[in-house]
């Protein structure tokens, strides 16, 4: 039950999960993993994930913001903060530190709030590691949620996402009038979020055209931070198997189309591609006594060889994708990185911890990043509106240069909805556009693998 209800501050909530409000949440040191990725996280390319929401109809703000409430209420990571000297605790509130949740109606395009919400750092201290803004638009509302990486995973937000819907369906209009007669909200971005775009030099272009291990940079801008391409693809209508029987699962076809579309986008502009490393997150589960970021990663690696024919590198992907499935454990941070890391976090003390690990992060950066990122978080059936209807949910995610490009994918309704995340030193909007194409072509020509054996047969 909501209990005082007005402004963001002060109110008492009470969340009935359960039959109880939030039970208070111990402070807890960060993990190995967290504080790894503490370490590299950047005001140029801060790490962040995020859920974007299209709409058919109208979201009311008021009955968002209540609904918001009572779902993180039962997540104490949507309002944590850091603490200490050296940010090595979270402290967990019974309420966030302040609104996370944005109004804005002056005709903004959703897709240019969520570039501006994913770009901008977190400041941990003061703000919850979730920010949402509410685009209102005649042709539909969009909602963008963005939450700091080090708090939470995809399928962590995309289960909190799905409360926000649940709370908002059943939240009742006696309940919205109360909270409206004690004053609004907060219009434009949520608290914490800069409006103008920062500038940073790089010295990323010449580096990644002569490795082959990275995407060559075209129409590259000064500008920090993050765009987004969406795209849809049809989901594909039956099996698509190799010789041999072994199936492809999407999540297999995504894999390998990034591989191909990085070999076939160098070879186009003249740079080289060699061995491919393409980061692909898998479900760790939920830790015991930690929550927030329960992600492992491995990394699935190709040759030129396996790339020049498409059965053969859609073989290779099914074997390393088989295998990080059935490994007994998987790394949270994959490669080199991660082995170093994990072993620094242990044998170095706490006070000089976190500035060698930035300083190993930032110093090994352009030798151990891999190619990309893909993550594909599945269905998303959860995410379910009558009032207004959902028409499309994308998952985005973060990459700063070398890497430079996120490949988030969703699967809503019919489609299958991709998010094509880039770091703006690495595309501008028309490279990131041409990228998608290639893509969109690979990922036809690898699911056709199978069709076109049957076909061969029939002949």
């Amino acid at each position: 039950m909501l209990t005082n209800s007005g402004g963001w501050g002060p109110v008492h909530v009470e969340v009935e999960s359960q039959g109880g409000s939030p039970a208070p949440a111990p402070d807890r040191v960060l993990t190995s993993s967290e504080q790894i990725l503490a370490a590299s996280d950047r005001t140029s390319a801060p790490l962040t994930c995020g859920l974007f929401v299209q709409t058919g109809g109208a979201l009311e703000v008021t009955r968002l913001r209540l609904a918001v409430r009572r779902a993180i209420g039962r997540h104490p990571m949507m309002r944590a903060s850091l603490y200490g000297a050296r940010q090595y605790a979270w402290r967990f509130a019974a309420l966030p530190s302040s609104d996370p949740v944005g109004q804005i109606g002056d005709g903004s395009d959703g897709w240019h709030v969520h570039e501006t919400m994913m770009s901008s750092p977190f400041d941990l201290r003061a703000h919850p590691p979730l920010r949402i803004a509410l685009v209102q638009r005649p042709d539909g509302d969009q909602l963008s949620v963005v939450a700091h990486h080090l708090a939470v995973d995809g399928m962590s937000l995309a289960a909190v996402v799905s409360e926000i819907f649940a709370e908002y369906r059943v939240t009742d209009a006696s309940t919205t009038a109360t909270a409206d007669r004690s004053g609004g909200g907060r219009v434009g971005l949520p608290a914490g979020v800069p409006s103008a775009p920062r500038s940073a030099g790089h010295g990323w272009t010449a580096f990644t055209h002569r490795s082959g291990r990275h995407i060559t940079p075209l129409d590259a801008s000064r500008t920090a931070g993050y765009g987004y391409h969406p795209m849809t693809l049809p989901v594909p209508d039956r099996r698509v198997t190799l010789p041999g029987g072994r199936r492809l699962t999407v999540n297999d076809l995504l894999v390998a189309a990034a591989h191909l579309t990085i070999d076939r986008w160098n070879r186009q502009r003249g740079g080289e591609a060699g061995t491919l490393r393409v980061r692909m997150p898998i479900s760790l589960g939920t830790m015991p006594g930690a929550s927030g970021n329960n992600t492992g990663q491995v990394l699935i690696v190709s040759e030129p060889a396996d790339r020049a024919d498409l059965i053969r590198l859609a073989g290779r992907i099914v074997d390393q994708t088989e295998r990080a499935k059935q490994a007994a454990a998987v790394p949270v941070i994959a490669g080199v990185a991660g082995r170093v890391g994990t072993a620094a976090t242990g044998r170095i003390p706490g006070p000089w911890r976190g500035s060698l690990l930035r300083l190993g992060v930032r110093t090994a950066r352009p030798l151990i990043t891999p190619a990309a990122a893909v993550s594909n978080l599945g269905p998303l059936a959860g995410i379910a509106s009558d009032s207004p209807t959902i028409s499309s949910v994308y998952f985005t995610g973060t990459a700063g240069m070398p890497q430079g490009l996120f490949i988030g994918a969703t699967r809503y309704g019919t489609g299958l909805h991709l998010a094509f995340g880039y770091h703006r030193h690495l595309f501008g909007r028309a490279a990131a556009a041409a990228f998608a194409q290639i893509f969109r072509t690979a990922f036809d020509e690898l699911a056709g693998i199978g069709h076109e054996t049957r076909q061969g047969r029939r002949c």
